[in-house]
């Protein structure tokens, strides 16, 4: 009887293609998502046609349209590599990561009137150890749809990546060949939890820290497509519409700060203007409709290290009350939809 096998003896590494290199046959792939990393969702499709023939009911004929694979990823953020990830929406960064050249998604002017990101495609690489034999999968040509961030009592930052990509060419070449999966890279970061967690709403002036927040997830979905073209099955190129930045937090009900932000948005326009190259608060005008937030991540453990998330532009969706209730906590619930946002690293 053949055996199963198991993740104990796989990897899954990504890395950035090159520009104007989509889908190019030698990416390389030696990054982590982070700690934890799982494949939740793996799938191709070639998008089969059926052809029927008069005078039979069974399937005269097969035909094939695009190849389209998607690909998500589950993990735990840290204070060192997971970061790299929002290269995917917002560019790659180059910098040192240190506290003097911290690494800035995306590293330039952004919000109306600004030249728009050029983001990179990404490869994936999946290894499955088999006995002595090695399956590798190179997912080319890939756009990275979104990233979610999530967190609540008692839980880890959790991160998610949903990935379309548009060739795979071989499972290996040969299909199954002898060798080593490539080791999952390090993370030599701290993993980050609930209690590593700050958010800071405008109150009008200056961000304030929120307190007793629950729970809190945001997530960054640029609505990226594959295009195709004649003479292939697979993608030529990506492009992506819409950037939007939504999510949510839970927080004890102290006072009607938040409240009078629902309020008073119905009342007056959330103003344009872009967010300026600094930590990502230059030009926020923190009126009651354009309001301001933060969410600072950091451990003592790793001194120094932070990932900061700014966003201006914050519009509330909706403010729901809970716990009205015998002796029960009055807990207040925001969806939000920020019109910018900047993602801040400090890792070395």
């Amino acid at each position: 009887m053949a055996e199963v096998y198991t993740s104990g003896g796989s990897s899954v590494l990504y890395g950035f293609e090159a520009a104007n290199a989509f889908a190019g046959n030698s990416p390389t792939t030696d990054k982590t998502f982070g700690l934890n990393t799982r494949v939740s969702t793996l799938s191709l499709t070639t998008n089969r046609i059926d052809f029927n023939k008069l005078g039979q009911v069974e399937p005269h004929a097969f035909g094939y349209g695009q190849q389209q694979g998607s690909l998500s990823v589950g993990f735990v953020f840290d204070t060192r590599t997971s970061h790299a990830i929002f290269g995917g929406i917002y560019g790659e960064s180059s910098a040192a990561g240190n506290s003097g050249a911290p690494h800035y998604y995306p590293n330039s002017a952004i919000g109306e009137n600004k030249a728009p990101v050029i983001t990179k495609s990404i490869a994936t690489q999946v290894q499955v150890q088999m006995g002595s034999n090695l399956s590798t999968r190179k997912l080319l040509g890939g756009i990275v749809n979104s990233i979610g961030l999530s967190t609540s009592i008692g839980e880890a930052v959790n991160g998610t990546v949903d990935i379309t990509f548009g060739k795979e060419v071989t499972a290996t070449s040969p299909a199954i060949a002898s060798g080593t999966v490539t080791a999952q890279a390090s993370v030599t970061g701290v993993p980050l939890t609930f209690a590593h967690g700050t958010l800071s709403v405008s109150n009008g002036s200056s961000l304030v820290a929120i307190a007793e927040v629950q729970g809190f997830n945001i997530t960054f979905n640029q609505n990226g497509e594959l295009l195709y073209g004649l003479g292939s099955h697979h993608a030529q190129e990506k492009f992506r519409r819409v950037l939007e930045v939504t999510g949510s937090f839970t927080t004890t009900f102290k006072d009607n700060l938040l409240l009078q932000h629902l309020l008073d948005q119905a009342e007056d326009y959330t103003g344009s203007g872009g967010v300026g190259s600094g930590d990502g608060k230059g030009g926020i005008d923190e009126d009651g409709s354009n309001v301001a937030a933060s969410l600072v991540l950091t451990s003592a453990d790793d001194s120094g290290k932070s990932i900061t998330i700014d966003l201006q532009g914050l519009s509330f969706d909706s403010h729901s009350v809970t716990g009205l209730e015998p002796v029960e906590p009055v807990m207040q619930d925001l969806p939000f939809k920020a019109r910018v946002a900047r993602v801040k690293a400090i890792s070395a």
